[in-house]
């Protein structure tokens, strides 16, 4: 039996833990002799259907408060307190599991360097698991992102840690290698894997999810964990009653379950004045609904770029700007390929919004997904992952 640990720090959103999840997912359905064993801080993991050949082990809980700095989640446990406790747990899952390979994500040093003491351990014994480390197409923009890995160092961290770096993007969108400045001794253990593509769940023939599918355009709102999208709802469903298209659209609203209570009541209460609008709190089918979509309205994480790739719909995107422009530099080049459309959030109107549903779900300008992008990142990461195992 071949034993894979996977690492996922989790304090923002539910990007990262998606992404980790998927690959698992990918990896057990094509691999009976895996077993998988995931080390998240997410707490939303129990709400995805997962593989019997996948478990994971769960850390306490960090969050980022509004000036982007980490916070435990639980009152009374000092953030020091917690990094130590999750380290420790971090490290006994290491020597208990004893995995054949030890992937990363993002993070070299683990969320603040919570992984040091575990890679001093490995780096200390003989026999270690191959380690590799995936990194998103965009981390931010490369200003930052640069000054931000040469002040802590890791880059020489990588050369002495890693024996694989894999990007799950790739250049001719966005060449991370080149824009962040990696050295060349990391730039020879460092591959692009491509866009990870999503599977397109259709629903059941009598599954109709979006009410009077037969005769109005579908719309799919989605903002991610919901932390932070609730402006992209609210202007989204004050262009309704200006709207030339609003009886003409079916439209389902996907909140997340990060969301603060009282903003999605308030959006509720906004949302319950029409008919053709479902509001929900959260959804495990969100492909499902995205595969029976003519059009999609989303901020720009990794994740739902992918998912809207691999199902092919046309999309307007609305990144956030903080803690990071990652999705804003995301959402620029893929509109300067012409793949998605987006608006910047400073730019934002209710009007401006309504304007582009109009061009897209009733006009003659037809998105596609550009020949540009590489849609193979989960066979490759797959590929990659194994071939690291025998070496």
């Amino acid at each position: 039996m071949t034993k894979l640990l996977f690492y996922s720090h989790d304090s923002y959103g539910l990007g990262n833990i998606r992404r980790m999840v998927a690959i698992a997912e990918y990896l057990a359905e094509r691999h009976n002799d895996l077993s998988i064993l995931l080390i998240t801080g997410s707490p939303m993991l129990q709400a995805f259907r997962t593989s019997c050949s996948l478990d994971y082990v769960k850390l306490p809980c960090f969050g980022r408060d509004q000036e982007g700095s980490y916070r435990p989640r639980l009152n009374g446990f000092g953030g020091k307190k917690q990094i130590t406790l999750r380290s420790k747990l971090i490290m006994q899952v290491i020597k208990q599991f004893q995995p054949d390979l030890f992937l990363v994500d993002k993070k070299p040093m683990g969320l603040e360097n919570e992984l040091s003491e575990t890679f001093n351990f490995l780096a200390s014994r003989e026999l270690r698991p191959r380690t590799m480390l995936l990194l998103r197409d965009i981390l931010d923009c490369p200003e930052e992102t640069s000054r931000i890995w040469i002040k802590n160092g890791y880059f020489p961290y990588i050369d002495k840690h890693y024996d694989k770096v894999v990007i799950a993007g790739q250049p001719e969108v966005f060449d991370a290698v080149k824009l962040y400045q990696f050295p060349p001794t990391v730039c020879e253990k460092t591959s692009y894997l491509g866009y990870l593509e999503r599977p397109v769940l259709t629903a059941g023939v009598n599954d109709v999810l979006f009410g009077d599918v037969t005769s109005k355009k579908r719309l799919l709102v989605t903002v991610g964990g919901g932390n932070d999208g609730v402006s992209v709802i609210s202007q989204f469903l004050n262009c309704l009653p200006h709207a030339d298209w609003c009886n003409r659209v079916e439209s389902v609203v996907v909140c997340g379950p990060e969301m603060r209570d009282e903003d999605y009541e308030s959006l509720a209460f906004q949302a319950a004045k029409y008919s053709g609008v479902q509001l929900l709190r959260f959804s495990n089918r969100l492909a499902e609904y995205l595969s029976q979509a003519d059009l999609v309205v989303a901020m720009g994480g990794y994740n739902t770029i992918c998912e809207i790739l691999s199902a092919d719909k046309p999309a307007i995107i609305i990144p956030r700007t903080f803690p990071t422009k990652e999705q804003l530099v995301r959402a620029q080049r893929f509109s300067q390929l012409e793949i998605l459309d987006y608006i910047p959030p400073v730019e934002l109107s209710s009007k401006m919004l309504a304007s582009k549903i109009d061009a897209l779900l009733f006009g003659e300008r037809v998105q596609g997904r550009n020949r540009v992008v590489d849609l193979d990142g989960m066979k490759n990461i797959s590929e990659q992952i194994m071939a690291l195992i025998k070496q």
